[in-house]
């Protein structure tokens, strides 16, 4: 609890942990705007260049749920200091030398550091904050999440036009260094269970297998082909593996993941339409498509039009904060997506001429990050308040998962339904607004989630019930 805390603030712990996730969502994350930036420096081909940039986000998304499952049994705050550590390395990594192995290494490390980052802070969150403090607190950490995410693609472009790429990460590195110092007389939150040495290392090895597999099949599916060997053979090991680690778990005295979590209604409607929601990554992907093939704009150009969507979400983040206290959770986790679904549709409107397709495409990025924004806080609060406290860093591994494949779903599914159309000789318009359409789909989809899962009762009792039920 707040009080709990020796010899660091509320304000700089808060701080510390907002420049720890940044590390990911703002710096690691910059590479999805680099990459002719990485390719020129290092001499190498696309597909290399490719590889790095979704490197750190496939190994991230494998091993968050272990990450927290570790951080549970070992300490959040000492794996986070872990994590920050490895930020370090692997952003040294990348810029000490023009060595590609070190380049993709580096990009693995980075990785692993945002893997134990984000489940490890969202335990210190719920471990040392209470009440509407501890709201207060996940609406800053979600801040740290979407808004790095927001602004990553327009830091990392002048970062990389008006200094060097390289530059990215020192100031990753000073960065992370500053959070270190923040966090170095944090006391471990953790209390220690006799049995935790009792580690279940085959639950461990079949969910990486699982995870991996799925990862695979949404980021490289629609590359390979969707009824390619590789997919379809990577899809059975996934179905696989669910029965084996159902099989395994249900059995096990200490398993790698307490099934008992899934049978919490809040939780599983937390995590699915947070995943849900986190397609409409593909929306941005989409977007940054058609606005350079379909209206002839820079990547720059593209950039600042969604500008809107970063501002918007970061203003009403601490609204979706508040709303918990007053109506609970499940009104914001209902009303955010419609709103971001508003938005997309409003992006599908591509049959105006281009001065007013801008004005259309400002006011749907306002929508979209408004009700992204009004969403965060209460799906984390929901997720984080209604787990036991010692089973929160798996829990909350297992909701960040959520998003890490919701993005990569949604940019794999909308970019793909955008480039089949327009090889089939549809035009850019008519290609766009059928991907944007999918993605108001998926979107009403965490609408409906939310409608059915999140009980309407206030958080506060939500909270005993739900505890009571899973232990």
């Amino acid at each position: 609890m707040i009080g709990s805390i020796n010899k660091i603030s509320g304000s700089k712990l808060l701080v510390g942990i907002v420049l720890s996730i940044l590390t990911y969502w703002l710096f690691a994350q910059s590479f999805l705007n680099i990459g002719p930036k990485i390719q020129e420096t290092f001499g190498v081909s696309p597909e290399i260049v490719n590889i790095s940039v979704s490197l750190t986000s496939f190994v991230t998304g494998v091993f968050m749920v272990v990450a927290g499952n570790v951080s549970d049994r070992f300490g959040k705050v000492k794996m986070t200091r872990i994590a920050l550590i490895l930020s370090i390395i692997g952003s040294l990594m990348l810029i000490v030398s023009g060595n590609v192995v070190l380049l993709l290494l580096g990009r693995v490390v980075q990785g692993f550091s945002a893997a134990i980052i984000m489940p490890a802070t969202i335990s210190i969150v719920n471990d040392f904050f209470d009440g509407d403090e501890r709201q207060k607190s996940l609406s800053f950490w979600s801040i740290g999440a979407f808004g790095g995410t927001g602004l990553s693609s327009f830091f990392a472009g002048a970062m990389a036009t008006f200094i060097s790429w390289q530059s990215i990460f020192i100031l990753s590195i000073l960065l992370s260094l500053i959070a270190l110092f923040l966090l170095k007389n944090l006391p471990e939150s953790k209390r220690f269970d006799k049995q935790s040495s009792r580690f279940d290392y085959v639950g461990l090895t079949i969910f990486v297998i699982m995870i991996a597999s799925i990862s695979f099949v949404i980021t490289q599916g629609y590359k390979l082909g969707w009824l390619s060997s590789p997919t379809l053979i990577l899809s059975v090991i996934f179905v696989i593996c669910i029965y084996a680690f159902y099989k395994v778990e249900k059995v096990k005295k200490i398993p790698f993941i307490d099934l008992k979590l899934f049978k919490n209604k809040s939780f599983v409607g937390a995590v699915v339409a947070n995943c849900l929601l986190n397609t409409g990554v593909g929306v941005i992907a989409l977007f940054n498509m058609y606005a350079q093939a379909g209206l002839a704009f820079s990547a720059f150009q593209a950039g600042l039009l969604t500008l809107p969507y970063l501002i918007t979400l970061l203003l009403v983040v601490r609204l979706g904060e508040k709303s918990i206290k007053r109506f609970g959770a499940k009104r914001a986790m209902v009303i955010g997506p419609i709103v971001t679904a508003a938005g997309i549709l409003l992006f599908s409107l591509t049959f105006f001429n281009t001065s007013i397709y801008v004005v259309v495409a400002l006011t749907g990025a306002m929508f979209f990050g408004g009700g992204t924004g009004l969403f965060a806080t209460p799906a984390l609060s929901t997720a984080v308040s209604t787990t036991p406290a010692e089973k929160v860093g798996v829990a909350s591994g297992i909701f960040k998962m959520g998003s890490t494949l919701g993005g990569a779903f949604g940019i794999a599914i909308m970019t793909s339904i955008f480039t089949g159309l327009t090889q089939s000789g549809q035009s850019v318009d008519a290609a766009a607004s059928t991907g944007f359409i999918v993605g108001v789909c998926l979107v009403i989809g965490g609408v409906f989630t939310s409608a059915c899962l999140i009980p309407t009762r206030k958080m506060k009792q939500v909270e005993k019930e739900q505890v009571a039920e899973v232990e």
